[in-house]
């Protein structure tokens, strides 16, 4: 196989985290030969994703490897004179103070292994796949007929919303009287809502397990861990890169099926289309009116400049104080929906941000987040097998 690959190439690129892999597919898709390498035996990078057992053996290969570049001198002889050789280090300096800590009963023997491992091998670090798939979103392509998305999702508890370029209204509820791009809550959309189960402060206490890592270890291949573990926005520019190329093929999502809060001691379910408002027993009357009115005003914000002019200059956090808000909203708009900092972000930031999360309600379910299925560590693989279908060549392990 060796003798058939090409000697010459356009572009090399080094990694395969996702910044490299989506390099690699442009160029490839552009039409130059590109050489995709990575030292490393699996995918992805800092951006991968490991079973339990993988991740225990990436922290320990972190923990052994040094610094120590290899004194062969044998490769300088293929260095031209017009040529500089530059020597990469084997350890990524980006990942600093590795340590490991367990919280459960350590109870491990060495007789445990996976559950449906192939076999016990601490020395090759691989990326395994859940073994549940079900609930699955499956993003368009470019190949859809104009105007929408194409099939949406594979999930059960409710339809998919539209996949436009604007919002899915209908679905959320949230805007009224915007021309076109507006709808109210129909009738089976409010049903489904409230059907949705809510959290509920008369139920029962669960009763709590005790886990030992043995279960950990003896289950690993049931989830996955992301070393670089995001949400994605339904309407971000990730997942409209992922459909206008056509790597969404390649990959399955899920959609988030709610948002939690963590104050007070406890947690909370945060409230996203109007019939989570309507729904949540955490919030009284006056502040589901206070909460809708507010919404509302976020999504049309940029046609109202004389109510929020006055406060540019202040934080968001001040001016959600100056709307008359209750601080469970504040803590609500500010850490769940706006996302944005307490300190840094100003007024029009945290109203640009309130919007686009509003904005991304509805494309594919009832919050505005989507999650690689298998872990974000499928979206560099996705653009590598994009880019080997031109002329890149890939090659982990090199």
């Amino acid at each position: 196989m060796a003798d058939n690959l090409p000697s010459e190439f356009d572009v090399i690129v080094i990694g395969t985290g996702l910044p490299e892999s989506i390099v690699a597919a442009a160029c490839s898709r552009s039409g130059q030969r590109v050489l995709h390498v990575d030292s490393k035996s699996y995918y992805g990078g800092n951006w991968a994703s490991f079973s339990f057992s993988g991740l225990l053996s990436w922290i320990k290969e972190y923990q052994e490897n040094n610094n120590v570049v290899n004194e062969s001198t044998a490769w300088q002889e293929q260095i031209l004179e017009s040529e500089e050789a530059i020597a990469l280090s084997k350890v990524d300096k980006t990942i600093q103070h590795v340590e490991v800590f367990c919280y459960a009963s350590q109870d491990l023997h060495e007789a445990v292994e996976e559950a449906g491992a192939l076999q016990k091998n601490h020395a090759s670090v691989t990326a395994a796949n859940s073994t549940e798939a079900a609930n699955a979103v499956m993003l368009p392509t470019t190949e859809s007929s104009p105007g929408t998305a194409g099939p949406v999702e594979h999930m059960s508890g409710g339809d998919a919303g539209t996949a436009r370029g604007t919002p899915d209204l209908e679905a959320t509820g949230w805007a009224e009287n915007h021309g076109d791009d507006t709808g109210v809550l129909s009738t089976s959309q409010v049903e489904r809502s409230e059907n949705m189960p809510v959290a509920d402060d008369t139920a029962e206490p669960p009763k709590k397990n005790r886990i030992t890592y043995s279960q950990i270890v003896k289950e690993g291949r049931r989830f996955n861990i992301d070393l670089v573990s995001k949400l994605l926005y339904s309407r971000g520019l990730l997942i409209d890169l992922l459909i206008k190329s056509n790597v969404s093929r390649y990959a399955e999502f899920k959609n988030i099926t709610r948002i939690l809060a963590f104050r007070e001691g406890r947690v909370e379910q945060v409230p996203c289309s109007r019939a989570d408002v309507f729904n949540s027993k955490h919030l009284t009357m006056v502040e589901k009116r206070m909460l809708m009115k507010f919404l509302t005003f976020c999504l049309e914000y940029e046609d109202h400049p004389d109510e929020y002019k006055a406060y540019e200059e202040m934080t968001f956090s001040e001016y959600l104080k100056t709307q008359k808000l209750t601080p469970n909203l504040q803590y609500f708009v500010l850490h769940s929906i706006a996302m944005t900092s307490e300190t840094a972000s100003s007024t029009v930031d945290g109203l640009r941000a309130t919007k686009h999360f509003l904005c991304c309600l509805g494309r594919y379910g009832n919050t505005p987040f989507l999650f690689p299925l298998y872990g974000h560590g499928e979206l560099p693989q996705c653009f590598c097998r994009h880019g080997s279908n031109g002329s890149s060549k890939v090659g982990p392990g090199c």
